[in-house]
């Protein structure tokens, strides 16, 4: 398949994740909303005006969620874009989703970051620290009416001493009785029990069969997709990796590493898509931009490519394949 049919598939897949992405918003389906809508805005990174729609929805959609972190993260693409093409005042908001936005940037950025959408960023309160009194903050308490002056010492009660007790004469003990000798009785033999029957043994209980476990659908692991991997069964593994990229509840972590194995199998457009969802790669994960250059170079996205691609070059090694594919995109056409 040519780069131009995979980028025209590519713009497919995209829209119909907006599409959904919008649909799940109206419904109040945020979490849907949320995940589809920022994925889709990758894909839309040259197309400005619906760049920024997607990202504008998916901030809403994450601050009602209560992830404010996601919020910001929206936001600051949309301050990004901006720096490149303004373009915020004219796409096309509903006055109350561009009303609440506004309300977010004004909250969630700096001012001159809030300034760039035309938005006048809340002033953050400093906090006080109370600064101690010399003296303490002791409570007087004032005498009651016809109660003794506080300045008068108050002079205890006596104790009364208890009284020394009264010996008591010691009653002495009676002597008991002795018994008088009884005369010697013949020894009758004890009557010995007749022996009792052998207990009946317990009637059989019918076996009670024990719980089946149900039956659950079994899910690859990532170390399932490596074995598949190594014992040189592509296919297997490539549908692994694709079974885990859709999973509803996936981490930051585990996304970039599926979106790594989908680089390996050499399916290029699941893993642009899986490291979109994974969000951005953070301190310690520069690595994994020379993977997403690789991907988003196959898929027909030179400048993001580039972008990426510059990111991960001051550390990763610079091996004959960094070299071919670092040759390829910083020449590439956009």
């Amino acid at each position: 398949m040519s780069v131009g049919r995979l980028a025209a598939s590519d713009d497919d897949f995209y829209q119909r994740l907006y599409q959904r992405g919008m649909t799940h918003f109206a419904a109040a389906d945020y979490a849907s909303a949320f995940t589809e809508l920022r994925s889709a805005a990758f894909g839309f990174v040259e197309r400005g005006e619906q760049f920024e729609i997607a990202q504008s929805y998916a901030a809403i959609a994450a601050h009602r969620l209560g992830h404010d972190s996601d919020a910001r993260d929206s936001l600051m693409r949309l301050v990004t874009a901006e720096k490149v093409q303004p373009r915020y005042r004219s796409i096309k908001l509903p006055d109350d989703v561009r009303a609440e936005l506004n309300t977010l940037a004004a909250n969630f950025l700096m001012t001159d970051e809030a300034a760039l959408l035309g938005v006048t960023s809340v002033a953050k309160p400093e906090t006080e620290v109370p600064t101690p009194t010399k003296q303490p903050n002791v409570a007087l308490t004032a005498p009651r009416d016809g109660g003794p002056d506080a300045s008068q010492p108050v002079t205890p009660a006596p104790v009364p001493q208890p009284k020394k007790p009264v010996p008591q004469p010691v009653p002495q003990p009676v002597p008991p009785p002795q018994p008088k000798s009884a005369a010697p009785q013949p020894v009758v033999p004890a009557p010995q029990p007749a022996p009792a029957p052998p207990p009946k043994p317990p009637a059989p209980q019918p076996a009670v069969p024990a719980p089946q476990p149900q039956v659950r659908e079994a899910v690859p692991s990532l170390a399932d997709a490596q074995r598949a991997v190594d014992s040189g069964d592509i296919d297997r593994a490539r549908a692994m990796y694709d079974e885990l990229s859709t999973a509803p509840a996936l981490s930051h972590d585990t996304a970039l590493r599926v979106a790594e194995g989908l680089y390996r199998v050499r399916d290029y457009a699941g893993a642009a898509r899986t490291f979109a969802r994974a969000g951005a790669i953070g301190r310690g994960e520069e690595g994994y931009h020379y993977y997403y250059a690789v991907a988003l170079y196959e898929t027909g996205h030179y400048g993001n490519a580039k972008r990426e691609l510059a990111a991960a070059l001051p550390y990763i090694a610079v091996t004959p394949d960094v070299t071919r594919y670092r040759a390829k995109i910083e020449g590439a056409i956009e």
